[in-house]
Formats: structure tokens, sequence, C-alpha cells
């Protein structure tokens, strides 16, 4: 190469070098982008991360289980802030989200409190707190019922639990030929309530076997009450009758048959096969065919002759 082609060769990379460094910049006026170092992402500062980081304090963290109890995904380990009646959740960009506990609802981005009503209580009697602070009105029961958990019920009577002859550990009355006795205050206190209820029959020994008669009447309008009764030798044999429809699920005995509140009797001959002692056990039972929802006891009567 000449003497003079070297010399143009050198001006011409000399002037490069000063058009590079003159401080101008790039073309477009904008920021430099250097490259961030081996993963793809741009070094912008510290309000951009690498997938699975976010920014916490001017600077980047590694992403948090999506979770209220630290401030959700993207939050910097402080839980949710929850107002009075509020729950925090988290949304689907792991932010905190706020929500509202009943009788609470969200307004404005507040938690306020809106009364709740008897049905939204399910309440039919009754005076609860309508979740802010201040009793409702639901009303009263009727028919003897009384206020349970904010429905009108039945208070049981003082022979329950009576549901099952098995359980009857104790007669509630009963004697010889000549014992009788009226029981008004017992009742059926819904409509799946069976009352079982135990006599000791003794055989006198005078005027022939024991001849049992028990009534049951005052059925509260509108139910449909079911007297059964059942006789038990002490001896083992049993060979009584009775003048209802013949049921012997337990010892012998009967079932009246009438319907609505028409007062049911029933009369059981007590005969206890190969021997002249009748004593044994009387069990009566009340179940309803229809319960018609009052608590109005019963009146149940037994004779001994």
């Amino acid at each position: 190469m000449s003497s003079m082609k070297r010399l143009g060769l050198g001006l011409a990379l000399a002037l490069s070098v000063v058009g590079c460094g003159d401080g101008a910049g790039p073309p477009d006026g904008g920021a430099e982008e250097r490259d961030g170092g081996g993963d793809g992402t741009r070094d912008a500062g510290p309000a951009q991360c690498r997938t699975g980081q976010h920014v916490c304090g001017g600077g980047c963290v590694d992403d948090l289980p999506n979770e209220p109890e630290n401030g959700c995904r993207t939050g910097c380990g402080e839980a949710c802030d929850v107002p009075t009646g509020g729950v925090a959740t988290c949304d689907a960009d792991g932010a905190c989200a706020l929500g509202c506990e009943r009788p609470f609802v969200l307004i404005d981005g507040t938690c306020v409190c809106e009364p709740r009503t008897c049905s939204d209580l399910g309440a039919e009697c009754g005076a609860p707190d309508d979740g802010c602070g201040s009793p409702l009105d639901c009303g009263s029961c009727s028919g003897g019922a009384v206020c349970l958990m904010g429905s009108c019920g039945c208070m049981p009577d003082d022979q329950e639990p009576n549901e099952r002859r098995s359980t009857l550990t104790s007669s509630v009355g009963g004697g010889a030929e000549g014992w009788s006795m009226v029981y008004p205050d017992w009742s059926l206190h819904d409509a799946d309530d069976e009352d079982w209820y135990r006599f000791d029959v003794t055989d006198g020994g005078f005027n022939g076997n024991p001849a049992i008669t028990v009534t049951l009447d005052r059925i509260p309008t509108g139910s449909d009450y079911t007297l059964a009764i059942y006789y038990v030798c002490d001896s083992g044999g049993d060979d009584s009758t009775c003048n209802g429809m013949t049921d012997n699920s337990v010892g012998h005995g009967c079932i009246a048959g009438l319907s609505g509140t028409t007062s049911e009797t029933l009369l059981l001959e007590t005969e206890c096969s190969g021997t002249i002692d009748e004593d044994g056990t009387l069990y009566v039972r009340v179940t309803s065919a229809t319960w018609g929802g009052s608590c109005e006891p019963y009146r149940l009567s037994v004779d001994i002759e």
C-alpha cells in the first residue's frame, strides 16, 4: 500500500473515534439499554424484576405464597389490611382484595353493617340480634308453644325421655283392683314423639282377674292421636284379651282405631295361663297419626277393676 493510502485510512479511523465519544448519545435520544446479564431481561432499574420476583422496598424479592397473611403473592410480608367486618382475600394478580362478612356489605371500599331481618335469620319468634347490635321482633308463639332458638316448639313433659318401652326403668302408677288415676299433663311435643308408660298391676285375689280400662281424651284440635295398651304377665304365660285391634308385639294387647280428636277407650281382661296369679305389667303407648303442632296436653285415665 502506498504511503498516501495509509495516511487516508488513518484519518478516517481517527474521525470515527471522535464521533462516538462526543457525548451525543444514541440518535433517538432515549435511555441507553444495557444487557442485564445472561437471563434475557433488561436491567432498567429496580422496577423491573425477573419472573418469580416483585418489587419491595426498592429492590426485587421472591414472590410469596398467595395468602392474605403475608400480603398475598406480590406483598412484602405484612398481612393485608382488614377493617371491621371485613375479610381479606388474594386476587388473581396476587394482590390483596377486600370482602365483607354478613351482616357487613362492601360500600365504597368500606364494610358497612347491614341489619339482618327475621327472615334472613330464619327466626319465627323471639328477639334475636340483627347483627348490628339491635334486637329484632320476630313475634311470639301460640298454642302453649315456647320459642326455642328462634322456632316455636313444645317443651317435653316431665316423663321424657320415654320414647321406648325398653328404656322405662320404673312405673308411673298401678295397684290392685279398685285402683284408678287420671294424668292430665302429659303431651306429645313433636310429630315423632312417642309416649310409653309402665303400670304395675297386682292381682288382689278377689273379684276375679284384674280388668284394665284406659282412656285417652282431650286430644288437641287438629291432631289425631293413637292409643295402644299391652299386658305382660309376671308368670310368663299370657292369654289376656283386649277389645281393640289386636297387637301382640308386646305381650298381649290392642290398638284403638278411632280417628281425629275422638276419645279412645280400651279394655283389657288379664289372663295369665297356668296360674291363678295375674300379677303383671301394663304398658300404655300414645302416638300421633297427625300432630297438629299444638303443645296442649292430652288426658290419660287408667282404671283397674
